[in-house]
């Protein structure tokens, strides 16, 4: 979204009165999502409150400083039925967070911190060791273990491994609570361990976040020509008759997966560093090929990012790409009821999804930290609502879904 052509200020409604953020917007830290929230009918409270719950009063310090004019009812483009259900849907959900503000359930937990880093780093070094073996078969299990322990670091769902739930939490400062040592705990584990720096990863992920599922906003349905979870998103038949969507099926886990994770590597990473000018990113990365390159063997790399890539993406499809697309504006509860699913937990799928999959409390509150969850699993907000839960047994229905349907 630009500005060109209007003379129009740019405006978000937050609590009852609509800011200029007309020149904010070009230094807003979080990217340009936050103009998704400048278009008519959209309403950005809940969303600032949930992204900046770590540092609320500096957010509040700065739109007191900005020009405001009160709303009015007759500026929403929402029916009075619309607008009653949305206002009923605040008012449960803001119930809910204070109970759990109250509980102390977004308090950081040091030991489980110091654990974290500690699981996901050694899994990946001792991965890295065994690549450098002279035996195949030490170099094929060191091959796995980078991987897996590089999205239990690195980047929610997309990057390889274990490292990717720690940076996510980092990334949405629900690892220390501190946001700037959150910001660089995950710069230095998503740099190092997976090669992609932390604010490229913030300016996408914040995107999901904003609008999960909704077409031309939530970055993660942008995956054509490789992949496309919803008929929706191919919005040109010959799209859909691609090689790749024909046979996403087999392709998904097998390749698709891979050449996402390398593509962000080799061409979205340093584009955005250079772009940002992130010299720690930079150097964070660089270590991250010089560790590669000098101690393990290429295929192992090769190998270490596939598996690394299909067990993030194969995750992620779980909860988000089987549901519906989101075609307009809706609520911020909404979003997270309709276009996200929990997965039925136990203490293996919460260990291997990094507790994400209790992924509608984690839209509902991304600064939740994730292995408490489950404590809000069962406080169902409003009474038209029920937590969707899924077996993991899912993955066959979402392969069927990858099925694509154009001819």
């Amino acid at each position: 979204m630009t500005k060109q052509f209007t003379d129009d200020p740019f405006e978000i409604l937050y609590d009852g009165y609509y800011y200029d953020i007309t020149e904010f917007s070009t230094r807003h830290p979080g990217g340009d999502v936050i103009l998704y929230y400048t278009e008519k009918g959209e309403h950005a409270t809940q969303a600032i409150q949930q992204f900046h719950n770590r540092f609320f009063p500096k957010v509040k310090l700065m739109l007191d400083n900005l020009k405001r004019r009160l709303a009015t009812q007759t500026e929403s483009p929402l029916t009075p039925e619309e607008r009653k259900r949305h206002e009923n849907l605040t008012n449960d959900f803001n119930e809910l967070f204070i109970w759990a503000k109250n509980q102390g359930l977004f308090e950081p937990s040091p030991w489980r911190i110091t654990w974290q880093i500690f699981e996901c780093s050694m899994i990946w070094m001792i991965g890295i060791y065994l690549c450098g073996s002279s035996r195949f078969s030490l170099q094929f299990f060191g091959a796995i273990l980078f991987g897996l322990g590089a999205g239990r670091a690195g980047g929610v769902r997309y990057f390889t491994g274990r490292a990717g739930w720690v940076m996510h939490e980092a990334g949405h400062h629900s690892l220390t609570g501190n946001h700037k040592a959150d910001r660089f705990i995950q710069s230095i584990l998503l740099g190092i361990l997976d090669g992609l720096p932390g604010g490229w990863w913030r300016r996408r992920h914040n995107k999901h976040h904003a609008m999960p599922q909704r077409i031309d906003y939530d970055g993660d349905l942008n995956t054509l020509p490789v992949i496309a979870n919803s008929i929706e998103v191919v919005k040109h038949p010959h799209q859909g008759r691609s090689f790749f969507i024909q046979n996403q099926k087999w392709l998904f886990l097998t390749v698709d997966c891979f050449l996402a994770t390398m593509a962000w590597r080799l061409y979205s990473s340093p584009r955005s560093v250079t772009k940002y000018k992130n010299y720690f990113n930079m150097a964070m990365i660089a270590i991250h090929w010089w560790i590669l390159l000098s101690f393990a063997a290429p295929w192992t790399t090769i190998f270490g990012v596939w598996f690394g890539g299909a067990y993030l993406f194969g995750n992620f499809a779980l909860s988000h790409s089987r549901l519906p697309v989101a075609k307009k504006q809706t609520h911020w509860v909404e979003y997270a009821f309709r276009h996200t699913a929990n997965i039925k937990s136990s203490f293996w799928v919460d260990w291997w999804t990094g507790y994400l999959n209790f992924e509608v409390v984690h839209h509902l509150f991304p600064t939740l930290p994730p292995f408490r969850s489950y404590l809000l699993r069962d406080k169902v907000m409003p009474p038209s609502m029920t937590f969707p839960t899924m077996s993991f047994l899912i993955w066959r229905r979402g392969f069927k879904i990858l099925e694509i349907w154009i001819m």
